[in-house]
This record gives structure tokens, sequence and C-alpha cells, in this order.
């Protein structure tokens, strides 16, 4: 699966989410929201729809009422098996896949962060108000619920083992095994933070300003010339922080900063246009997609490829980068 971070996926416990948040229609291309090597789901905001593809490009199902009502979507296993929840407006229906109700909850908010099944899985869950809960479904025993207060975010790595979560000034470390998802460590801020992306060994959290995390020790600032830090991507050995905007005449750009393990900037460089980054798990390669194109730059942010005619691109846990096409074809690049 593709990592969190590459979604910026954040869920507030008042209803307000933007892990597939819906831009403006016909502004942008299809993008992948999850892959596994199996296959991807795909975004389409031109056709107004969620659809899943298999690894041969087939199409198995097309979604354009999740789309329409604002839901998040997330792959169990594996891609395109998906699971749908969350609304635009709350309250929430109850989760679901594609042979019906994923999980029962009373919530008023209720939102699948991540899954295997129906028997390992992550719930955000909450009456709306500023106070909540994550509840841990694990294949055996209880479910566990850890208490939340104030906004909430979630972002785990490519693997899908190692996961931040931040609940008002908290960050959250946790790790997955085969008796489920586990808290493992925390992190206490001065301010209210949000999880940006993680990786096996770091992750970024955003508060007035953005940190890297590595499970032990004090959180490190991140320094670069970008004015804000807006999303991330990470691997094990290497990290890029971004951010999008428009100028005053509506153009979109990007600004791409590296980052090494001490939070200070390697390299940057602006991109006249809003582009998508995703990070291979290792973090030596770096995918970014724009204008129609991918390019994979190295931990130096040196170009080492181009594939031209793509839409949107992503690193499965294995490596194997799944581009789509602009013309709906799905190809496949060995690690």
């Amino acid at each position: 699966m593709m990592s969190r971070a590459v979604l910026a996926l954040l869920v507030f416990v008042t209803g307000c989410s933007a892990a597939t948040a819906q831009p403006e229609p016909d502004a942008r291309p299809p993008a992948i929201v999850a892959v596994s090597a199996e296959g991807v789901v795909v975004a389409d905001n031109r056709a107004e729809a969620f659809y899943g593809l298999d690894r041969s490009g087939r199409e198995l199902w097309r979604d354009p009422a999740a789309y329409a009502g604002g839901a998040d979507v997330i792959c169990q296993a594996r891609c395109p098996n998906p699971v749908f929840s969350g609304s635009a407006e709350a309250p929430d229906p109850e989760p679901r896949s594609l042979s019906g109700v994923f999980a029962r909850s009373d919530a008023r908010i209720r939102r699948v962060l991540t899954a295997r099944d129906a028997s390992d899985a992550v719930i955000v869950e909450s009456d709306g108000s500023e106070t909540g809960s994550l509840r841990l479904i694990r294949p055996s025993g209880k479910d566990v619920r850890i208490p939340l207060n104030g906004a909430f975010s979630w972002a785990e790595d490519a693997s899908r083992t190692t996961a931040v979560a931040t609940s008002g000034k908290q960050a959250l470390w946790f790790r997955h095994d085969r008796r489920g998802w586990r808290k493992v460590a925390g992190n206490t801020f001065d301010e209210p933070v949000r999880s940006l992306c993680a990786s096996g060994a770091i992750s970024v959290v955003k508060g007035e300003r953005a940190y890297v995390l590595t499970g032990s020790g004090k959180p490190v600032p991140i320094i670069t010339s970008l004015p804000v830090v807006a999303g991330c991507a990470a691997g094990t050995q290497g990290l890029v922080v971004y951010a999008h905007w428009r100028d005053e005449g509506g153009r979109r750009f990007t600004g791409i900063s590296g980052v090494d393990s001490l939070g200070k900037q390697t390299w940057s460089r602006e991109i006249a246009d809003e582009a998508q980054i995703r990070a291979h798990p290792s973090g030596t390669t770096f995918v970014i997609t724009y204008g129609g194109a991918a390019e994979v730059i190295d931990p130096a942010g040196r170009t080492v490829a181009r594939h031209s005619g793509t839409a949107s691109a992503a690193y499965t846990a294995d490596g194997e980068l799944a581009l789509l096409t602009t013309e709906g074809k799905l190809r496949w690049l060995a690690h």
C-alpha cells in the first residue's frame, strides 16, 4: 500500500476530512490513492468517481456515490479491495466494503484509517465533539480504545506496519504484527500537531512548524526555504517535504525540499504545476508526477528517469512503481 503521507490523511473528530478531498471539477488528472502489488484504487476527479483496477489494468469496480458523498477510501490487505468510510457532512454512514457493512459502529463520526480485513482494522470514532477514541480492532481479543482529545490525524508507512497518530498535542507511534496494531511510543508537544507522513524509521508532524520524529529522542525542527510545510514523502533512508500554492493569476505551483535526519534542507526546487510526490519505501528514490509525466529523482534531487504520458504514480510496499497513464492504462516498473 502507499503511505498515508501520499494521501495527506487528516481526520478531525469534528468530522472534517482531507484524506480524499475532491478538488474543483476537471481541474486535476486521476490520482492513485491506494496501491499494492495486486492493483490500485483511483480517484478520478474528471469522472467524479473512485474505481479499482487489478494488476492487468482491468476495472473491477466503480463507485461514483462514494466519491460524490466525500467518502475516504482505503484498501484492505490487497488492492483494489476497498473500504469506504466517512462523508462530507456528519453523521457518517457505516463503513462499507464491496460486500456490505465493514464494521459496526454507533459513533456519529466513524472513519476506517487502515484495515487488513474486518477483524484487523483501526477506526477513529467520535460524537462530533472535540473528544473521541481510536478503536483498534484486533484479530484476537477485545477491541482496544485509546482516548482522543482534539483534532486527529493518522499517517502510516508503505508496508502498513508503522503509523504515527496525532491528537491535540500528542503524537503516538503504532506498530502492526500478527496480533494487530498496538501503541509503542509517544511524544508531547507544546502545541497541537498533525501527522504528515511516516516510514519505518521516521515521521513528520506539523504544528506551527514541522518536526522530524524518530520514535526515540526529541523532535527535530525542520528548517527549509518553503514558506510552510504542507506535506511530505518518507522512506527509511530519505525524506522530502513540500507545499502547494497559487499565484495571483491562479496558476498552481509546488515547492519541494530534501531534508536530512537533522531537519536541514539538502536541496530544493520549484515546479510550475501542482505535483504529486511519492517515496520509494527505502527513500532512495522519489517520484514526482506533474504535467503528464512522472519524474524519478534520487535523494539529492537529481532526475534519474522520466516517464511521459503519466497521470499518477505510486510505489508499492515492495518498491514496484505503478504508473497510471494519461490514457487510463496501468503500467508496472520493477524495483
